[in-house]
């Protein structure tokens, strides 16, 4: 018997994580509406807070662009061509309660990944913003073939 009420047991909670998963499920997707729905109608204000953020930085336009998937420090630095030492000024403007880029600890690694909102005002189509990615592009193809480019002078 004992047996047989402790498999019992062990079935109800897993009902009851089932439950709580999919509640937690719901409540995502209802959250994840809400977020579109707050997006969409306040698209216009979201874009200027980014570019306010990114600036005329081909650096921050480009660390933007490469957050779009969860990406560790050390990569984005290596992507970048910049100094792991100037990272933090770079982020600054996304970081906080800005909520444009989180910041993501695992274990003594970091990694970082913008938010959604990003996504749903269409930052990337800007041409603004496509233009300062083209640039920051052209340079690292540069450096790449030999020819260093220079830190990015326009960071406020």
């Amino acid at each position: 018997m004992k047996k047989e009420e402790k498999k019992q047991e062990e079935d109800d909670v897993l009902k009851k994580l089932q439950e709580m998963d999919n509640k937690l499920e719901r409540i995502k997707s209802d959250t994840n509406s809400l977020n579109r729905v707050a997006c969409i109608s306040n698209s216009e204000i979201i874009v200027k807070e980014l570019w306010k953020a990114v600036g005329r930085s081909e650096v921050r336009a480009a660390i933007l662009h490469l957050t779009k998937d969860e990406i560790s420090a050390t990569d984005l630095v290596k992507t970048l061509g910049i100094n792991l030492a100037h990272l933090a000024m770079y982020m600054k403007p996304f970081m906080g309660n800005k909520g444009i880029i989180a910041e993501i600890k695992k274990g003594r690694n970091k990694f970082f990944q913008r938010s959604e909102l990003v996504d749903l005002v269409g930052f990337e189509n800007e041409e603004g913003f496509a233009e300062l990615l083209k640039s920051w592009e052209g340079k690292r193809t540069k450096e790449e073939g030999g020819v260093p480019p220079k830190e990015d002078a326009n960071v406020t």
